[in-house]
């Protein structure tokens, strides 16, 4: 069993950034995520560090929040919570990939300097 014992001061560091976007997958069901962290031991941020991911995208997925994965994340997240791909997750290709903003960027300022 891996225990992640090093804790660093700002928490776990900046998450990996993802370049595999051509792939998504759908989530099954969240309960096969949830039950393999628990069964191998593993806190929500154990695993979002082995991952390399934030703790709010485990915590979304294993509660359903977050529908799709990109296909690294999902194929690392079955790596350890040993369970196989296609019992937790479905591959989606015909669907649009997800936006992912990070809510600093608004319409709102561009239309009050324009209206000035």
């Amino acid at each position: 069993m891996f225990v992640i014992t090093e804790r660093k001061p700002y928490g776990y560091g900046r998450p990996k950034a993802r370049y595999s976007r051509e792939a998504w997958m759908k989530v099954k069901s969240p309960v096969p995520i949830r039950s393999g962290r628990k069964s191998q031991g593993y806190s929500q941020r154990d695993l979002a560090a082995l991952c390399r991911c934030t703790q709010a995208a485990i915590s979304a997925l294993e509660t359903g929040k977050m529908t799709q994965c990109s296909d690294d994340l999902a194929r690392t997240i079955c790596h350890w919570i040993k369970r196989d791909l296609e019992e937790v997750f479905e591959v989606t290709s015909d669907s649009a990939n997800p936006t992912v903003t990070n809510g600093a960027s608004t319409t709102s300022r561009t239309s009050r300097r324009t209206a000035a």
